[in-house]
């Protein structure tokens, strides 16, 4: 991928953004596929497949994006880029799928929300057909903490586990609080809200989520951006 020498501050972190965007969504869309054979449920694993497609058809559709920006992009395919490390490699257990599914898709979920009236108009696009999709692995989402927490013991331990392991990772993805390119990009209305809201959003939904089943996680902002990378956003 490469894009031109000299680009505005804003133009640099939407190319960051949308790119890393569709990593996360392609990495995100392999690692549910490999639950289509392994859920609990027969249910859970048709979920698992068609959110799998859905997470894939997303990266295929975003990557795109990046040529409006000035970015000329090779065919990579879908399994290149810089994810989340939690997507590099295979999840580990059920209670890591769902919290991927709350927590990283959560978090990129919010992101596209805030594109959904961009000015840069592939992308509102696009944001506006992920939304009406990502509405279903919403529910199935919920729907899995809410029983994970009910079954108590093991079951429920090991998913607020998960949820803050992914969260210290997911959490740093919209980048620091104050970051000057993000602020440019708010301006200029490629987006509507900075790292903070996203973040918030996804922080207040979770806490309710849990709250009802009386649980709780640790879902603190990141305190310490040292070697933190646009480029690859954690």
């Amino acid at each position: 991928m490469s894009a031109p020498a000299a680009l505005d501050a804003a133009t640099q972190t939407m190319i960051s953004l949308v790119g890393s965007l569709a990593d996360n969504k392609g990495a995100l869309g392999r690692r549910y596929g490999e639950w289509a054979v392994s859920a609990p449920t027969i249910e859970s694993a048709v979920a698992a497949a068609a959110m799998a497609q859905d997470e894939l058809g997303h990266a295929r559709s975003t990557y795109p994006v990046l040529a409006k920006l000035g970015v000329e992009r090779d065919d990579e395919g879908l399994d290149a880029g810089h994810p989340l490390p939690a997507l590099a490699s295979e999840l580990p257990d059920w209670a890591s799928f769902i919290a991927a599914n709350l927590v990283i898709d959560g978090i990129l979920t919010t992101f596209v929300a805030s594109a959904r009236q961009s000015t840069l108009e592939p992308l509102a696009q696009r944001a506006r057909k992920i939304l009406q999709e990502e509405g279903a692995h919403r529910v199935h989402a919920e729907a899995w903490l809410r029983r994970m927490c009910r079954a108590g013991g093991d079951d429920r331990a090991l998913l607020l586990a998960r949820i803050e392991e992914l969260w210290t990772q997911a959490a740093r993805w919209p980048g620091p609080p104050e970051h000057p390119g993000y602020a440019a990009a708010v301006d200029t209305r490629m987006l509507s809200a900075g790292p903070d809201w996203v973040r918030g959003r996804v922080r207040d939904w979770l806490r309710e989520l849990l709250a009802a089943e009386g649980a709780e996680a640790n879902l603190g902002d990141p305190s310490d951006w040292a070697g933190w990378e646009e480029r690859r956003r954690w």
